[in-house]
C-alpha cells in the first residue's frame, strides 16, 4: 500500500510539472514580428550577465556579432569579450527548414539545435559544451528571445544541468546601425 501511494505521488508531481512548460504559440500574436534571418543579418552588439542559481551575477560579457542570410542558412559569427578578460567566439549556423522552424550548430553544441518562432519570440533549445572551472561541462540551454523593439532582443537562458538549474544568462542584443 505504501508504494503504491508513492508512486501515486510521484506520478502526480511529473505530471503537474510537465504542464508547467510556456510554449513559444503563447506569443504568436505580440509584435514586433520577429523575422530572425532579417533581424540577425548585419552587426549587432550584445550585453549580458551570467547568474549563478542563487542570482548572484558571476560573469558579465559583451558581444560583437556579425550575421549573413543566404538564403537557407543564417551564419551568426560571435566574438565574446567576458569580464574576466577572455574571449570566446561561436559560429553558428541556423538552417530554417520548410515548416518555418530552425536547426543551428556550433563547435561548442553538442548535436543540433532546436528553434521555432512565433509571433516576437524564439525559443530555441540545445547542450552546450560550456567551461566551467577549467574544464568542460555539457549543459542543456533553454534559450528565449523577445524582440522588443525593431532593434533590440531581450535574451533569457536557462542552464540546466542533469535536470537540475545551474545558472541563467540575460543579455539585451541590438542592431547596429
Amino acid at each position: 500500500m505504501r508504494y503504491s501511494r508513492s508512486l501515486f505521488f510521484w506520478s502526480l508531481v511529473i505530471l503537474v510539472l510537465s504542464g508547467c512548460g510556456v510554449s513559444v504559440r503563447e506569443y504568436e500574436n505580440e509584435k514586433p514580428v520577429l523575422v530572425v534571418e532579417e533581424f540577425f543579418a548585419g552587426e549587432l552588439k550584445a550585453f549580458g550577465v551570467v547568474a549563478e542559481r542563487s542570482g548572484k551575477v558571476i560573469k558579465r560579457f559583451s558581444c560583437d556579432m556579425k550575421g549573413s542570410w543566404d538564403g537557407h542558412t543564417l551564419v551568426l559569427d560571435e566574438d565574446f569579450t567576458w569580464s574576466d578578460g577572455s574571449r570566446q567566439k561561436r559560429v553558428w549556423r541556423l538552417a530554417k527548414k520548410a515548416d518555418g522552424t530552425f536547426s543551428g550548430t556550433a563547435d561548442d553544441v553538442i548535436g543540433e539545435a532546436f528553434g521555432e518562432v512565433s509571433g516576437n519570440t524564439l525559443h530555441l533549445v540545445y547542450d552546450l559544451s560550456a567551461p566551467v572551472n577549467g574544464s568542460t561541462t555539457i549543459l542543456h540551454v533553454d534559450d528565449w528571445l523577445y524582440l522588443v523593439t525593431d532593434s533590440v532582443i531581450m535574451n533569457h537562458s536557462e542552464l540546466t544541468k542533469f535536470g537540475v538549474h545551474a545558472a541563467d544568462v540575460f543579455l539585451t542584443i541590438q542592431k547596429k546601425g
